[in-house]
């Protein structure tokens, strides 16, 4: 039998009195790729966390190399487990060698080595059949090369048992596939890798063994090809997944939104033709590239729209911004959370309210009036939350997502857009979102349409879908005709 790299026994962990890890046991064997799933709040990040040093148990033990060992951060590294964060430790304004050897420089007797370290950096890059020029400004780089020189510099230090949390959260497919060519060459190397995401393909493509954790316990470990995608769901919810997706909403025969031989000036939209029917949940499916978003961002006013009608309620609308389209009762929700979706720096119940604050305005801003209606969303979208005080950014992916539904919702809006909803939130927020879409639609009479690339939950929510392809609508699927073949014969043109 293989020697383990490292081992966890019984180990647990508190965070004021609250006990969020229960005495976990583990195991990792040297070259094996490990996928780690569970929800947001499973204890995925708090047992990484444990096991690169950063955090110290409330019990248990780590046995590294069959002994029994106190781990912090520069022991951790000087045993080579090295834990890559999603939000890379890397830095812009430096070449791409220098990042590699940032703090673990090569000097001399009085300057650094300046070409050693270069040489070196570039051994290691083509080691790994990668093409990236060690002399590059990080700035110049893409997000995917980003990732690989952060691994690079994780390998530069001896990595033995490299962590890599949600690493393709940011990544095409093209640029998850090169990651992942990478991840198997390491593997060839004898180096360990535990992949921790939420995208339960991925998992399943990469890894050889899954560790799943539900509320913070290990429920299962064990080989990767034993399970179904819908069987590492169902053990990290806890239940059957038959209850997913809520029954489909009964539209209303009249078209409350439509739009009419659109284009965008940049030549991303090309005469898009569809319209909605109240209390319907329309679906637009396509490939990267295929304009779906941009067509989105055309009729939210943040890209300039060429020529064509948008029509709501039988009234032909100019929109040039989102605040004049939430103003006609038209939200939309961004594909990207973080940047355009929240601010992170404010309180949660402030992000809640701040798209209308004038609601809250007797003379001066009402704090109790903007804690109150938090609180009213906090009960009926089942946010988990410490307080209403709490930092947005502390928030896991899933109630960031609620909180932002939430603020959409208080503008009285009636028309939602809702670019990539459920991206980057585990199985069970996903599953709490389309019950808020649908409670929306029979509580204030919402209207959704719905920009997904995931073919489940297109197929799963969808009344009717439109597939784009090269900025153009190419088809209109009835309910019946929905299916993952004609969705993707559509979007792909074969």
């Amino acid at each position: 039998m293989d020697e383990f790299i490292l081992e966890t026994k019984g180990i647990s962990r508190d965070f004021s009195g609250v006990r969020v890890l229960h005495s976990v046991d583990s195991s990792f064997k040297r070259g094996i790729i490990y996928g780690i799933v569970g929800e947001n709040g499973a204890g995925k990040s708090t047992l990484m966390k444990i096991i690169s040093g950063f955090l110290q148990p409330t019990e248990g033990k780590i046995i590294v190399d069959g002994k029994e060992t106190n781990l912090n951060p520069l022991k951790a590294k000087a045993l080579g487990i090295v834990l890559i964060p999603q939000e890379l430790n890397l830095v812009d304004s430096l070449r791409v060698y220098e990042n590699i050897f940032l703090g673990n420089e090569i000097s001399g007797k009085i300057l650094l080595r300046k070409k050693e370290m270069i040489e070196r950096s570039r051994e290691l890059i083509e080691r790994f059949n990668l093409v990236i020029s060690p002399l590059r400004m990080l700035s110049e780089l893409s997000p995917a090369e980003k990732q690989l020189v952060e691994i690079i510099k994780a390998i530069s230090k001896n990595a033995r048992l490299l962590i890599m949390d949600e690493p393709t959260s940011t990544l095409s497919e093209r640029e998850v596939e090169n990651l992942f060519n990478l991840i198997k060459r390491m593997k060839g190397e004898g180096i360990t890798v535990i992949f921790i995401s939420h995208r339960l393909k991925e998992v399943k493509e990469i890894a050889e063994e899954i560790i799943v954790l539900r509320d913070g316990r290990k429920v299962f470990q064990g080989p990767a090809k034993d399970l179904s995608e819908r069987e590492i769901a169902e053990m990290m919810v806890g239940r059957k997944l038959s209850e997913m997706y809520p029954e489909k909403p009964k539209p209303k025969e009249n078209v409350v939104f439509k739009v009419e031989d659109f284009s965008s000036v940049d030549g991303k939209v090309k005469d898009a033709n569809f319209e909605v029917h109240e209390g319907e949940i329309l679906g637009f499916y396509g490939l990267v590239g295929s304009g779906r978003t941009e067509l989105m961002e055309t009729i939210i006013g943040i890209r300039k729209k060429l020529r064509g009608k948008i029509i709501f309620k039988g009234e032909e609308l100019s929109i040039n911004s989102p605040w004049e389209a939430k103003d006609r009762g038209i939200v939309y929700l961004p594909e990207d959370r973080k940047s355009a979706g929240i601010i992170e720096i404010l309180e949660s119940y402030k992000n809640t309210t701040l798209m209308n604050l004038e609601k809250h305005i007797q003379l001066l801003l009402k704090k109790s009036s903007e804690v109150s209606t938090f609180n009213s969303y906090v009960d009926w979208f089942s946010i988990k939350v410490r307080s209403p005080y709490q930092i947005a950014k502390t928030l896991s992916g899933g109630n960031q997502q609620k909180v932002v539904i939430s603020k959409l919702v208080e503008t009285g809006a009636k028309l939602f857009i809702f670019d990539e909803p459920t991206r980057g939130v585990d199985v069970n927020a996903k599953r709490q979102i389309y019950r808020i879409m649908r409670d929306l639609i029979d509580k204030i009479n919402a209207t959704f349409i719905v920009v997904s690339s995931d073919l489940p939950e297109i197929i799963g929510i969808s009344n009717r879908v439109y597939v784009m392809r090269s900025g153009r609508i190419v088809a209109e699927l009835q309910e019946k005709e929905i299916s993952e073949k004609n969705l993707i014969y559509h979007a792909t043109g074969v």
